[in-house]
């Protein structure tokens, strides 16, 4: 964590827009730490702090009448290199944010995202922070050459462009023939925290791997875990045998003599674990292995971080689409809107047809045009209806439903609604994953496959009604309510994350009737002002 006990830091500004920078400061001030800054507006004053006060972060403006951004972070890291700096801007396209990543950005924000700020204020210190106490760590080792050209090729590793997988392999299988253990191991948390399964494994020659059958341990079997991770930072055993009794009778019977093992956090929170077995004898750790796998553990759990970016800057159009955060504007300015997500999008999709997607390139370029096509239905009826809050879900259900049947080829499909209700309405903050969800279903329903496959109707029926705010829309369909059955119940599929996800977005559930004769959403409706529905990932 950070040492925020010893003396404030310092922050330097580069904002030449007073009003910006005061809502820059307004949502720093929501960290839970004391620091001084310094707002400058000038390439002149910015180098001049830079070199002479030297500060410990930097948030700059990206366009500034006469210095741009990536000039600034040039600067910055040519003079700074370890000061974390991090990139504002009312706009940013894909290009320009993958440019000033690859410059050593530690962050990029589009203003109208401020309310991340102090989030990103937190990672990027504590990772200046870690990476710190990893130079320290180094030093300690300076006596020890062997380990230290580990370090260093682990490092080196990890800024390599093979996928995580190998670079995580290559890891463990370095790290455990320099400290010369029999098995080298990763373990993630899963279910919430309340197990974990073993991820990365490396075995010494002659050694048995346990990964396949350590998938998933309930850490009930083993109180003890995290209560000594706690207390003491690590497990630090040269003889298993004088571990509490739940983790000895774990161990033993795996011929595991002696355990060294310490915790992987992102950011604060822990999330699993890095450790040695040794099977051969019991054995005194010495301080120089000890350190090694502390430092390791660092490396490790940096790298899980930068992962988890990577990942989230590369599935941005996914994002974008189901991460919607739009004002309440002039109707004249829909078209405007739609046209800048779908430049986006378009970026994003030519992306992974250039090999960077991470699924399925056919399923990524259907799914995203539907999508597409499902946040273009909304913004049509808000352009037809001349209304942001009173969205007719008739409308948007009977144009979703038919766009998605078009799209797998059913060209005379129709929507025909059973109910004499009123008309029903929503603002776009719901309407957008309404949609998105809605699409979503039918696109999933018709890959599935096995004991229930998706036949579609000519003709397909719906009754919506409204109970004070509970909002219902019945799907009268059998074909399509037996895929959802077997989606819930996961016994042949299982939901998508995005489903899920957009199900909680508009706090929806979904319900089969017991006769698979129907399925039901239902929703409460929240006129709920201000920018359009976020689904916010994990």
């Amino acid at each position: 964590m950070l040492n925020q006990k010893v003396m404030a830091l310092k922050f330097l500004i580069l904002e030449d827009s007073e009003f910006d920078a005061e809502l820059i400061l307004r949502e720093l001030k929501s960290l839970n730490f004391k620091f001084n800054y310094k707002q400058v507006s000038t390439k002149e004053d910015f180098q001049s702090e830079v070199r002479n006060w030297k500060p410990d972060l930097i948030i700059s403006d990206y366009n500034l009448p006469a210095y741009q951004g990536n000039e600034a972070l040039a600067f910055a890291k040519d003079h700074l290199k370890d000061t974390p700096i991090v990139i504002l801007s009312g706009s940013f396209n894909q290009e320009t944010q993958i440019n000033l990543l690859k410059n050593r950005a530690d962050g990029v924000l589009v203003k109208e995202d401020l309310k991340r700020l102090p989030f990103t204020v937190r990672r990027v210190l504590n990772e200046a922070n870690d990476k710190k106490k990893l130079r320290d760590t180094l030093s300690l080792l300076s006596v020890n050459l062997k380990f230290q050209e580990v370090l260093a090729e682990i490092s080196l590793n990890f800024n390599s462009t093979d996928d995580f997988e190998a670079k995580m392999n290559f890891a463990v299988s370095i790290l455990g023939a320099a400290a010369d253990v029999s098995r080298v191991y990763i373990f993630e948390d899963i279910e919430e925290g309340n197990a974990c399964r073993n991820a990365f494994e490396w075995c010494a020659e002659g050694i048995e791997a346990q990964i396949h059958d350590l998938q998933n341990v309930p850490y009930s079997r083993m109180p003890s875990w995290k209560k000594i991770i706690k207390k003491e930072g690590r497990i630090f055993a040269g003889d298993v045998k004088k571990l509490p009794k739940d983790l000895a009778d774990i161990m033993v019977p795996f011929g595991i003599k002696a355990v060294l093992c310490y915790p992987l956090y992102l950011g604060e929170e822990y999330f699993g674990f890095i450790g040695f077995d040794e099977t051969k004898e019991v054995r005194d750790w010495n301080k120089s292995t000890d350190k090694l796998l502390k430092t390791v553990s660092g490396i490790i759990s940096n790298a899980y971080s930068e992962e988890l970016a990577r990942r989230e800057l590369q599935q941005t159009n996914e994002q974008l689409i189901a991460l919607i955060r739009e004002k309440e504007l002039l109707i004249g300015e829909v078209h405007h809107r739609v046209k800048n997500n779908l430049a986006l999008i378009s970026s994003f999709l030519q992306l992974d047809q250039m090999g960077m997607g991470v699924k399925d390139q056919t399923q990524i370029v259907s799914s995203n045009i539907l999508r597409i096509k499902s946040i273009a239905i909304i913004h049509e009826l808000v352009y037809e209806q001349g209304s942001f809050s009173d969205i007719d879900i008739y409308s948007t259900l009977n144009r979703i439903l038919v766009e998605s049947h078009r799209q797998e080829g059913f060209l005379k499909f129709k929507v025909e609604r059973m109910d004499n209700n009123k008309e029903i309405k929503f603002n776009i903050n719901q309407a957008v994953p309404f949609s998105l969800l809605v699409s979503e279903i039918i696109f999933e329903a018709f890959r599935a496959n096995g004991s229930f496959i998706y036949e579609p109707p000519s003709e397909f029926k719906i009754h919506l009604s409204q109970d004070n705010d509970h909002v219902r829309v019945v799907l009268m369909e059998e074909s399509l309510a037996r895929v959802l059955a077997a989606f819930k119940k996961k016994e042949e599929y299982k939901f998508t994350e995005i489903l899920e996800v957009l199900t909680k977005q508009i706090d929806a559930s979904l319900t089969v009737e017991d006769d698979l004769s129907s399925a039901t959403l239902e929703f409460v409706y929240r006129d709920v002002k201000g920018s359009s529905s976020t689904m916010v990932g994990s």
